[in-house]
């Protein structure tokens, strides 16, 4: 099971830390603002993760960072066609469970690229 303690970056992991301790006290919401700052985080030290493509099929290409749920702190529009990731937020509030999602995205992520 992925952790925290695994990401030797430390700004990022605290930001994962203190999204887990937010998860643990149901406040939803505001894991998933914190998530959004460590995921901005993850791409200023991982920079090729923007222009980085997936190639789930031959010749089709997607964008890795699409893979980013859309559950409400989404892609602004274009943004990943520009190469300039925007989040913004079309919901006020999140579930537990979509904050999770969002959580586990910026922690594996982190530690498959050995952050």
């Amino acid at each position: 099971m992925a952790k925290p303690d695994q990401v030797s970056d430390q700004a990022l992991r605290e930001m994962l830390e203190h999204a887990q301790q937010e998860l643990r006290k149901n406040q939803a919401t505001d894991a998933v603002h914190t998530l959004v700052k460590a995921l901005f985080r993850l791409l200023e030290l991982k920079p090729e993760l923007i222009t980085e493509n997936m190639q789930p099929r031959p010749d089709w290409k997607i964008p890795f960072l699409s893979r980013w749920p859309q559950l409400g702190a989404n892609w602004k529009k274009g943004s990943l066609e520009a190469e300039k990731p925007e989040i913004e937020f079309v919901r006020e509030k999140f579930a537990l469970s979509e904050a999770i999602i969002y959580y586990e995205f910026v922690l594996e992520t982190s530690i498959k690229r050995e952050v």
